[in-house]
């Protein structure tokens, strides 16, 4: 299942063995990074796709529309809900599970964090209700982590550094790293009740987490120097240590890149 958003197509979903589309959904709405994902409304699954609002860079012209967050049934591709003022002009992140028929919307650029409640009527048509809407929590490139009823994001953005912040499931915010230490864009996933975080440039860090505060392990400083006559994007964050990229784990072994090179690291030991 992917989100197109093709001229005739919004949603698509392929049979996995032929390629045959099994069903599309119209066109919903303005572009989207976002990749579909499966959240429980009421123990059922329901397939979620974020919509970005109106890019308005070099756009101007173009109507200026509000972004939307959809639910869509994952077999059929009938769409059974939908919220419609979700604010991030680059959806990124995909839909969080928030459990209790919660979906946790993310965006960065400063654009915050919605938390909806789906519910189901007497028709068994679908609704949403906007819990809360926050510009205090969010990540630019990646769903935040959930654990013990707490959201973990590196809330680093073009123009705003958070650091590492932890959210409760109503909105509070319970603490910020800001710039000590500085999380920008990295990555980051939970193992075995630890966080694993990269600060995106040339860090790893190993996170007890914890709503009280910030609580690091250990860390390690594992990445070159910034390549030296790096231009553009890579100049302003960093250069060859730029390391947004995912990072991955099996068997306790984890993969980590920058720009300039990939490692793999026993983290089991």
């Amino acid at each position: 299942m992917v989100l197109s958003q093709a001229p005739d197509a919004g949603a698509v979903a392929y049979n996995k063995n032929s390629g045959e589309v099994v069903w599309k959904t119209p066109n919903l709405g303005n572009e989207s990074y976002t990749s579909p994902a499966v959240v429980k409304i009421d123990g059922e699954d329901h397939l979620v796709m974020v919509i970005s609002s109106t890019n308005p860079i070099g756009r101007r012209d173009l109507p200026q529309t509000m972004g939307k967050v959809v639910g869509i049934e994952p077999l059929t591709g009938e769409i059974l809900w939908e919220y419609d003022k979700w604010n991030c002009h680059i959806s990124v992140a995909p839909a969080v599970d928030a459990g209790n028929n919660k979906v946790l919307v993310v965006g960065g650029y400063e654009l915050g964090a919605t938390m909806l409640q789906v519910e189901k009527q007497a028709d068994g048509s679908y609704q949403t209700k906007e819990l809360f809407v926050t510009e205090e929590f969010g990540d630019q490139t990646k769903p935040p982590l959930l654990t013990d009823d707490y959201f973990y994001a590196q809330y680093g953005t073009n123009n705003r550094r958070d650091g590492l912040t932890c959210m409760s499931m109503d909105g509070e915010i319970m603490w910020k790293t800001k710039r000590d230490p500085d999380f920008n864009k990295g990555s980051m996933i939970y193992a075995d009740g630890l966080i694993l975080a990269t600060d995106g440039a040339k860090k790893l860090y190993l996170i007890e987490p914890s709503p009280e505060e910030f609580k690091p392990i250990a860390s390690t400083e594992l990445l070159g120097e910034p390549k030296q006559g790096a231009d553009g994007i890579a100049a302003r964050v960093g250069g060859s240590t730029q390391n947004w990229a995912p990072i991955a784990l099996s068997q306790g072994k984890l993969l980590i890149r920058d720009q300039n090179r990939m490692m793999c690291l026993n983290v089991a030991e």
